[in-house]
């Protein structure tokens, strides 16, 4: 266990950082200005933190001393754990913290931002593999 703590130290430290994050309160946040809004700099910060937490993921399951499982489906436990943490902190926005609500826009972004982090290590996989011939 303390092998798997120490490989994954990065992402467990990222996903409370995303906790703690999407459970303040709106008016925690800065207001901006409207002509930057029309640009959804929300949906970026989205997209970023969960690429950012699906890269995490996945090396950390990828290290040696993790269970052969952990390793071997490191991608798909990825998947699975980050659009569930995006999901659930959309749902407890809109149910429990004062000034915020769900958005699926805001899921859709952590969507996109695991899913090019995942297709980005899935072409690296494949194409460090040898099996694309020149």
């Amino acid at each position: 266990m303390g092998t798997f703590l120490k490989n994954n130290r990065w992402s467990i430290l990222w996903g409370l950082f995303i906790f703690l994050l999407t459970m303040m309160p709106g008016q925690a946040f800065p207001r901006i200005p409207t002509w930057i809004d029309q640009f959804h700099p929300d949906k970026i910060v989205h997209l970023f933190i969960f690429a950012v937490f699906t890269f995490l993921l996945t090396s950390g399951f990828s290290k040696e001393g993790n269970p052969g499982f952990v390793r071997s489906y490191a991608i798909l436990i990825t998947l699975v754990i980050s659009l569930s943490i995006g999901g659930a902190t959309e749902l407890l926005q809109g149910w429990l913290i004062p000034g915020r609500t769900a958005d699926w826009k805001d899921f859709l972004a952590d969507t996109v931002g695991t899913t090019a982090v995942i297709i980005a290590l899935l072409s690296h996989r494949f194409l460090s593999s040898g099996e694309v011939s020149s």
